[in-house]
């Protein structure tokens, strides 16, 4: 009877390893095929337009990266109480606080867009039709960032990851066919190419939403959520939008129109080679969460994680070197009017490899101790300027910039493993 219930756990937990190879393996194929869509689409605008034009549309951008606080924490809520609520077996509690949530952001979605609306017509008033474009094009984008967002954080399971991910490839072949607008357009295909994809995912989304639920104003559940999330938000929204709008806005400072331009196509490569080690962090953070949830131990919690996190950050760093060898033939070739910025996209190559170190940092998000995720993202925001302003001197403000802010990723990364092995020892000893 021993052997044939040890036999049984074996198998369980075998397709259990299947059911989560196979979610990554689907939300990985979705989005490497949607990041190659998006990596290709980039280069094809760098073909078309200069870096002063890209610079330009990205300027419109910077505000809704800050603003996106606006969410008061609600996605980090939800991406841990979803998660923590079914490992207790509670579904009503997690139907009650996605519902409040939703109701928020859909409000907020509401009277950011009317905020971008009004500076749509005071440039339309001017006659800035290119301000007039870029506006527009924010109205629309500011409701895939919260409504979208709420939408998104609510995708918890395998199934669900996997109709995430075909909706993200829906989004960037969109994305990408409308790259063919911009030779006629120019800044105008840009506005269109950002705004027309971002609430067509909104709405399927909404369409395929996993809680088909009424969003209802619900102060006291909101508030839990806001509780649990907003301090997360606040390390995470400096760690993501305000990082990145603070990057955004010290290369414009710097390196101008141009600066800013050639930083965007960097981007582009970032986030592309950041696809694996997000969709890896995005399928283990609720199976962590669950497991802290029902055992307690941040031990065990943590060691689902690092033996992936070895072997991706392993892989990761071979990638990096075979594209940073790759980028010195194909840039000159493909985009010959970014070549000075084959540097500032080699050194955007290696914060793949922090994401991937980074894996095991859903140890201190399903612990709900902020404070411990905090930390190390303050010693990120003091290392990153102050870096820059160091290697200003002896690399120039944009390669500085991007270098300044890779060290405080990493001062950030060694940070948090800190913490981590701090509460593995006090739960031992």
């Amino acid at each position: 009877m021993g052997v044939r219930t040890f036999l049984d756990h074996q198998k369980a937990r075998l397709s259990h390893n299947r059911q989560i190879l196979g979610s990554v393996a689907a939300l990985f194929g979705g989005n490497i095929t949607a990041s190659l869509l998006g990596a290709l689409g980039g280069l094809l605008v760098a073909r078309y337009l200069g870096p002063e034009v890209t610079g330009r549309f990205r300027i419109f951008t910077i505000p809704l990266l800050y603003l996106t606080f606006l969410h008061l924490g609600t996605f980090d809520g939800l991406w841990r109480q979803i998660p923590f609520y079914l490992g207790k077996q509670m579904p009503g509690k997690v139907e009650s606080q996605a519902a409040a949530a939703g109701a928020w952001n859909r409000l907020v979605s509401g009277l950011v867009s009317v905020a971008f609306l009004v500076c749509a017509l005071v440039a339309f008033a001017r006659r800035d039709y290119y301000g007039t474009a870029g506006w527009l094009s924010q109205v629309l984008c500011c409701w895939s960032v919260f409504y979208g967002g709420y939408l998104s954080a609510t995708y918890r399971t395998i199934h669900q990851f996997v109709a995430m991910a075909r909706i993200q490839l829906v989004q960037a072949v969109l994305n990408f066919g409308l790259v063919f607008t911009i030779p006629v357009l120019g800044f105008f295909g840009l506005c269109i190419r950002a705004a027309v994809p971002a609430i067509v995912s909104v709405g399927l989304y909404h369409r395929n939403r996993p809680l088909k639920i009424r969003l209802r104003t619900d102060w006291q559940e909101l508030m839990e959520v806001v509780r649990v999330g907003l301090p997360f938000s606040l390390w995470g929204s400096l760690y993501t939008s305000i990082w990145t709008a603070t990057e955004s806005a010290l290369m414009f400072s710097l390196g101008g129109l141009t600066g800013l331009g050639l930083f965007a196509v960097a981007v582009v490569i970032r986030d592309g080679m950041n696809v694996l080690p997000l969709s890896v962090y995005q399928v283990m953070t609720p199976r962590v969460v669950e497991a802290y949830a029902r055992e307690g131990s941040v031990r065990s919690a943590n060691a689902r994680s690092l033996l992936v996190t070895a072997g991706l950050t392993a892989t990761m760093v071979v990638i990096v070197l075979i594209s940073s060898y790759l980028l010195g033939i194909l840039v000159p070739l493909a985009i010959p009017k970014y070549v000075q910025g084959i540097p500032l996209m080699k050194v955007c190559l290696w914060f793949s490899v922090v994401q991937a170190a980074s894996l095991p940092f859903n140890t201190l998000f399903a612990t709900g101790r902020s404070w411990l995720y905090g930390r190390g993202v303050i010693l990120g925001m003091i290392v990153f300027p102050l870096s820059a302003y160091l290697l200003k001197p002896s690399l120039g403000g944009v390669l500085a910039v991007a270098m300044g802010s890779l060290l405080g990723r990493v001062a950030r990364t060694v940070v948090a493993y800190v913490e981590i092995a701090v509460l593995t020892r006090r739960e031992l000893s």
